[in-house]
């Protein structure tokens, strides 16, 4: 059998030496469908996949917790846990070797002569120990530092900080560092690629106790209502992720039992690059849609290749005839025919892999620059593992049976006496119609694609033409890192800023909110009318009196916020056009009364509407928020930006305003930027999904157009003797292109009518990120059916006019 098989590959390689056009149309086909399949997948695997970059990694477990029946505040995610929980699981689990709990993507002002803002996590003092990752330098941290608030700070510098910073200076440890105007001892340098276990990567490592110090408003290290850590375990000698689960499952509910009536949902998983349980499973997901959606290009591909195996073997139709009346078994046929297949899939595997591998760590660059301002380091590793190598041999070898079985089944069953003679007409017609099939199906798959590629084009035009509602231009938005500042100082140093920034040439006005429009993230509250018992979620912003008239938001009803209403515990609130429909209709909203919802350490409060504010897309292209409310900025709120409106030279505008805040205090980390820059993160994001849905819908397309010209010519070459016949009897070349197009296009168009009928189910799935645009776009679709049908169609012409161009004579001479 083996020696069978060796023969069979043997023979089959000669075969396709001998046909260098059909190889390399066979190879770079499947290299196609392979190659983007497998890319896809290294970046799910990167996710969601790959082992963290630690020793042992299999041993490290992720913990989540979901808390119902008590009141819980979130930095980060609400599976987060308190520090008295890390405390607690800590020191009661006898399943784990060691717990360790980190809060990442704070950012500091490192200090120095050129000030910068880097990001960092809090973690407990074992982290480097449990995770077993030594340091480059230093003995790292002690035990004592995470217990004790009073304790010196210190820190871990990142390797790739300590290298660019500090010059490589192996003198570091024991020296200090400023980070947000505090003092640090550095006590050792991570390992060169230790950034941190989450997708997220970090420049500096501190103990959790310094909270207070970098991030004193969030007040999270001593209170036990705030999810602010991500636990991670290493299971102890011995013990399994089942036993772990059960034993925390037991130490979550003796917590319960001393806070009723709180209840408790413990999660505990392997952990992943996703940075916390449950996460992973979003993820998969969404890498589910995004595989199948390119799993339909390798579709087409093998129905491609299948179309053109179909087309060789029935042209060798007398050779497999002379074979079994031979002797030969059918299985024997079967396995000689699938030899070209495997040989064509593990040549198309290897090069698509190749293409993958060389090619997708610059489409994720590009999918990156579609992340907002600021938007931290990713620690995405898309580098070819066993897992991906092994993704790319199994889709290899599934594409080869997928695409070199039907036609090696359908060439293998002959009629003996008729196929000798080459008179085979049911069994052309047989192969006729499963080439119309395959046709049918690559037509079908590429009118999906290309509605989802065309209305995600529509979207994109609708993007870059959207009016939000608000001025953006001439707008800049200057951020203050103000670290190491109390809240006094902050309003003081301010308040000095707007006059300096307000006396800079062509500055036209100045405003101040918490959220600038169309910002990364968003504000929550609940509020309602007074006396519900449960309030809605609201998005809220606070403001100052001049930031509706800067951004030039209309109010359609009552007045504007003053400097009177800027004060601490103000009653005043201004609401948007559709709340005030949502919660007064018919009715005078100015005067009524909200009632805003309890904040940590807040009771609830009453505020009366003395505004209405046009409806903007604040928040989101192309959403208008249904409940949303302005407070006044208090003068002693923090972190507010600075919004400036001047007309002219933006850069000049920038430069000043960074020259008065360095006059104020040079050590102080300012970016500005332009409004617009906002408005842009949407159009990049619209851009990149876009462009990749193009690409998709264009791969599909070439390969759906190959197919169909690779049937034409087929069917015309098997007709060549009865088309010389129908020209010599006076068939006018119009009527010859005729008659090939109307049998070889009845696949395509049934193949069209099922793609629209699947896109426009697809098209329903995508409504949620389609900006301006219906599911049912006529233009999108109408745009879709011409270009698959023009593309179907131009690639039956070709042949077809070939046809009609043959001389009779040498035709029937020849035959």
């Amino acid at each position: 059998m083996l020696m069978h098989l060796v023969n069979d590959l043997r023979h089959a390689a000669r075969r396709l030496c001998a046909s260098p056009g059909f190889t390399a149309a066979a190879v770079a086909t499947i290299a196609i469908g392979v190659g983007i399949n497998t890319g896809i997948f290294s970046v799910l695997n990167a996710v969601a996949f790959r082992p963290l970059p630690v020793p042992e990694s299999g041993e490290i477990v992720g913990l989540g917790q979901l808390v119902d029946g008590t009141e819980r505040y979130f930095y980060g995610a609400r599976i987060m846990f308190s520090t008295d929980e890390y405390r607690t699981y800590r020191d009661s689990a006898r399943t784990l070797s060691g717990l360790v709990g980190f809060s990442t993507s704070y950012y500091v002002t490192l200090g120095g002569e050129s000030p910068q803002q880097i990001a960092g996590a809090f973690v407990t003092c074992n982290y480097f120990e449990v995770l077993r990752t030594p340091l480059a330098l230093g003995p790292s941290f002690r035990p004592g530092d995470c217990e004790q608030d009073t304790a010196a700070p210190t820190v871990v510098l990142g390797h790739d900080l300590w290298t660019t910073a500090f010059s490589a200076d192996p003198a570091i440890v024991g020296r200090e560092v400023v980070l947000d105007r505090q003092r640090f001892r550095v006590v050792g340098v991570a390992a060169e690629g230790m950034r941190g276990v989450d997708l997220v990567a970090v420049s500096f490592f501190v103990p959790i106790t310094t909270q207070p110090l970098l991030n004193p408003e969030l007040g999270a290290l001593h209170d036990a209502k705030w999810s602010w850590l991500t636990l991670l375990g290493r299971l102890a000698p011995g013990a399994t992720l089942e036993q772990a689960r059960a034993e925390l499952g037991v130490i979550a509910a003796r917590i319960d039992q001393e806070q009723p009536p709180r209840k408790t949902t413990l999660l505990a998983e392997a952990r992943r690059p996703v940075p916390r349980p449950g996460a992973r499973t979003f993820v998969l997901g969404v890498g589910t849609v995004v595989m199948a959606a390119f799993g339909m290009v390798l579709l087409i591909a093998c129905a491609n290749v299948a179309n053109l195996l179909l087309a060789r073997a029935t042209g060798r139709s007398a050779e497999i005839a002379v074979r079994l009346s031979l002797g030969a078994s059918r299985g024997r046929i079967v396995q000689q025919l699938l030899a070209e297949s495997a040989w064509i899939a593990a040549l198309g595997g290897a090069l698509g892999s190749m293409l993958a591998v060389w090619s997708f760590r610059g489409v994720v660059a590009f999918a990156m620059t579609a992340l907002p301002r600021g938007t931290p380091e990713l620690t995405l590793d898309t580098t070819p593992d066993a897992r991906v190598l092994g993704y790319a041999f199994a889709l290899t070898l599934a594409a080869g049976v997928v695409f070199g079985l039907l036609p090696a089944l359908r060439a293998s069953k002959r009629d003996l006496n008729t196929a000798i003679k080459g008179a085979n007409a049911s069994g052309r017609r047989a192969d006729g119609r499963l080439q119309g099939t395959l046709v049918g199906v690559q037509v079908a798959v590429c009118i999906v694609l290309t509605i989802a590629a065309a209305l995600l084009l529509r979207g994109l035009q609708a993007t870059q033409s959207a009016e939000p509602g608000f001025r953006y231009a001439d707008v800049a938005v200057a951020e203050i890192d103000f670290g190491g500042y109390d809240a006094a100082r902050e309003s003081a140093f301010r308040r000095e800023l707007v006059e300096r920034v307000r006396a800079l040439p062509g500055v036209e006005a100045t405003a101040q909110a918490a959220l600038p429009p169309l910002s990364e993230g968003t504000m929550g509250i609940s509020a309602g009318l007074p006396g519900q018992e449960e309030l809605p979620p609201f998005g809220f912003n606070n403001v100052s009196a001049d930031y509706f008239s800067l951004l030039e938001i209309p109010l359609v009803r009552g007045r504007a916020f003053t400097a009177a209403d800027e004060t601490d515990g103000s009653t005043v609130a201004i609401v948007t056009e559709a709340t005030a429909r949502r919660f007064w209709p018919g009715r005078e909203p100015v005067g009524q009364k909200l009632e805003l919802g309890a904040r940590p350490n807040e009771p609830r409060r009453e505020v009366e509407v003395v505004g209405v504010a046009s409806d903007a897309e604040i928040l989101s292209v192309g959403e208008v928020p249904s409940a949303y409310v302005y407070l006044p900025a208090a003068g002693t709120q923090r972190g507010l930006p600075l919004l400036v409106k001047a007309r002219g030279d933006y850069a000049g505008t920038a430069a000043g305003v960074r020259a008065a805040v360095a006059a104020l205090d040079p050590e102080l980390v300012v970016r500005v930027a332009p409004l617009e820059a906002n408005l842009d993160i949407w159009r990049r994001l619209a851009q990149v999904v876009s462009t990749l849905a193009a690409s998709l819908g264009a791969v599909a397309l070439v390969l759906a157009v190959v197919g169909v010209y690779g049937v034409v010519a087929y069917s015309v070459g098997r007709r060549v003797r009865e088309i010389g016949v129908r020209i010599a009897l006076g068939a006018r070349r119009g009527d010859v292109v005729a008659l090939v197009l109307r049998k070889t296009m009845r696949p395509v168009l049934v193949g069209a009518a099922i793609g629209l009928l699947a896109g426009l189910g697809v098209s329903r799935l995508l409504s949620a990120v389609l900006f301006g645009v219906s599911p049912a776009d006529p233009a999108a679709l109408a745009v879709a059916l011409l270009v698959v049908l023009g593309g179907a169609v131009a690639a039956g012409v070709v042949p077809a006019r070939r046809a009609s161009r043959l001389d009779p004579n040498a035709v029937l001479h020849h035959e």
